[in-house]
């Protein structure tokens, strides 16, 4: 996967985070939605505005 790829699916990853955070919040979900939130809170907010991408080891770089 390039590093476009990987910033692709991050984006595509947070709206449909986002569409589900509506969601639950329009039926009143507070926990579902907190947890959510939560669990996507640093890929929402990131440390300097941007998530760092690192090859894992043992995969070859495309």
């Amino acid at each position: 996967m390039t590093s476009e790829q990987a910033a692709q699916l991050i984006d595509d990853t947070l709206d449909l985070v986002h569409q589900r955070l509506v969601v639950l919040e329009q039926k009143q979900q507070g926990r579902a939605h907190r947890a959510l939130a939560e669990e996507f809170r640093e890929w929402r907010h990131p440390d300097g505005g941007h998530i760092d991408l690192m090859v894992c080891p043992g995969f070859p770089a495309v």
